[in-house]
């Protein structure tokens, strides 16, 4: 890979990152201001629709299919990460550990989720990895961090919220998602760890959060 082409690679994924913590910032604004957000988001479409043009493209961000009992493995290790990480949350914001009761809308928590390490740990990651593999890992979760934190930071936001362990949760679990992506070269486990960590965090919520739009 040309030099080039590894400035173009990192400009545009800085260009993506930026774009959607714009979003997440003025998402909570009212219209006009909100329209921020929504030319953000067109940003990080375009860049996403520039790299993903076939089915080999959407391959490289979900992983290649290796075997029946590698893809049991990953799939074990995601469930896996996944308990470990609610137990541990839910223990230091002294909750019971596991939920007593599972509302419908912990179908909406899993597919953010979902989304979101499509768009990190899959997209974002896979693209940067072409300019150095642990490089990539350490951009994606400083870009998720980022992300969840500005959706916090906004004016709009009066609720008292302590970013600082919001930052250092998500830098923590992103790191160690992060690096499984690499090494396994499967999006599945953290998708799986991710998707099950909210199930089990948002099990009690009867309907979306305020910070779900």
């Amino acid at each position: 890979m040309t030099e080039g082409r590894r400035v173009t690679i990192l400009y545009e994924a800085i260009l993506f990152s930026l774009g959607l913590m714009v979003f997440s910032f003025f998402i909570h604004y009212k219209l006009p201001v909100r329209l921020l957000s929504f030319a953000a988001l067109l940003l990080v479409a375009v860049i996403i629709s520039r790299n993903i043009r076939s089915l080999s493209d959407l391959k490289r961000i979900t992983g290649e299919f290796i075997s029946p009992f590698i893809t049991l493995l990953l799939l074990i290790s995601g469930i896996a990460l996944g308990i470990v990480l609610t137990l541990l949350y839910r223990w230091h914001l002294d909750l019971s550990l596991l939920p007593k009761t599972f509302h419908l809308f912990v179908i909406t928590a899993a597919l953010i989720g979902c989304m979101e390490e499509l768009v990190f740990r899959g997209f974002l990651q896979e693209y940067v990895k072409s300019i150095n593999g642990p490089f990539s890992v350490l951009f994606s979760t400083l870009s998720h961090t980022g992300y969840k934190c500005c959706l916090f930071l906004s004016p709009e936001i009066t609720a008292d919220i302590n970013v600082g362990f919001l930052a250092l949760w998500t830098l923590l679990a992103g790191i160690l998602s992060g690096t499984i992506r690499h090494v396994s070269n499967s999006l599945l486990p953290s998708l799986i760890a991710h998707a099950l960590f909210d199930i089990l965090v948002y099990a009690e919520f009867v309907s979306a959060p305020w910070w779900v739009w």
